[in-house]
């Protein structure tokens, strides 16, 4: 097959959605199929990227972006190449809801060839409410073009009938990971990266965007009384300083570091080097963080909100706490973190339910799909 791959933000950009548009047209190049990813520079820092490249035998088009309109995202460019090109392929794959590449895709190759849509959790996001309100009655309705459409839980099942997607056209298919990779640690780096930060204590772990609507605020206020480290992985992306605030504010700023995007060994390392994983987010599209953090086996303590309920089983791989209710955050965390006993049962719990996310089993269904199609 000759599979087109389009989003409207990509590598070098860390996200769920980037990880999985990566790993997919990866699987499907191994598999003997010819992939190529359209994207743009959107989000991007570095504006002197390559317009084209080659990554692991993926071709990779990634052409400008004009316009943000609080990532929407606008490219003329990346809409002539689509028009000029869309024929040499068999079948396209278009990621993101709220995007404007990914869903004028869907627009104009109606009737032409296949489209499969994942709408990669934005769809249900009340981020830019007003906006989302606006777009979802508007260019929104795009979504109803796909062939299919793929649902990371059952929450999107929703979301899509409510936009007019009949419920035949939506698919299970939840992002992987690589769960083999996280399975197996190493313990040089485990053992420098503790060095490093003086994590000889109990170690709660946060990785991702340093973000506002991450939670880590709340984080804060519950470890006050807790004796632990909070260790933060991830790029800033202008809420650091905030935290910084906060932890002076609340005199616990021995308890807080930062150690910025770590390299790959390093972040596998971070879970090993931790005992606790928190992620207490306003809303989550899916939270791939989460199923890394189960296959380290490691206990979770995530926020009630999009769609980490589906992913954290209460009670068995971790807790779910309604979101802002430090209390509650509190209680749990200082639960974990004083049972050794309970974290191995979770963590153990977690590695299990964790294969289920495993890249060749999305692959695989993924590939079920594309040829259905053809």
């Amino acid at each position: 097959m000759k599979i087109l791959q389009i989003t409207s933000s990509f590598h070098p950009i860390i996200g769920g959605q980037e990880k999985v548009v990566l790993e997919t047209a990866k699987g499907f190049v191994k598999s003997g199929h010819d992939v190529t990813i359209l994207t743009t520079d959107l989000f991007c820092e570095d504006k002197n990227l390559p317009s084209e490249e080659v990554i692991e035998g993926v071709k990779v088009i990634r052409l400008k972006n004009k316009y943000s309109l609080k990532g929407y995202g606008y490219s003329s460019e990346a809409i002539g190449w689509f028009k000029e090109n869309w024929k040499n392929y068999d079948i396209a794959h278009s990621h993101g809801y709220n995007r404007f590449l990914s869903e004028y895709a869907l627009f104009y190759l109606r009737n032409k060839i296949p489209v499969v849509f994942s709408a990669h959790g934005f769809i249900h996001t009340k981020k830019n409410y007003l906006f989302k309100i606006l777009h979802d009655f508007t260019l929104g309705k795009f979504v109803r073009y796909a062939s299919k459409c793929t649902a990371l839980t059952k929450m999107d099942y929703k979301e899509y009938s409510r936009l007019g997607v009949s419920k035949n056209k939506v698919i299970d298919l939840p992002n992987g990971v690589d769960v083999e990779k996280y399975n197996h640690p190493n313990k040089k780096y485990t053992a420098s990266l503790k060095k490093k930060y003086g994590l000889n204590g109990k170690t709660l772990l946060y990785t991702g965007r340093i973000h506002k609507s991450k939670g880590l605020h709340y984080v804060l206020e519950a470890i006050k009384e807790i004796d632990c480290k909070l260790l933060i992985v991830g790029q800033d992306v202008g809420y650091k300083e905030e935290l910084v605030r906060i932890s002076k504010e609340l005199n616990i700023e021995n308890k807080l570091d930062f150690a910025g995007c770590l390299p790959d060994e390093e972040f596998i390392a971070s879970y090993y080097a931790s005992d606790v994983f928190v992620l207490f987010s306003e809303w989550e599209g899916f939270g791939i963080v989460a199923i890394e953090a189960m296959a380290a086996g490691k206990p979770l303590v995530v926020s009630d909100r999009g769609s980490l309920p589906f992913v954290v089983e209460d009670g068995k791989t971790g807790y779910v706490v309604p979101f802002e209710d430090v209390g509650a955050l509190k209680e749990k965390l200082g639960l974990l973190l004083d049972d050794a006993k309970k974290r191995n049962v979770m963590g153990d719990a977690g590695k299990k339910n964790s294969k289920q996310y495993a890249w060749d089993n999305i692959i695989k269904v993924l590939s079920k799909v594309y040829k259905s199609l053809l």
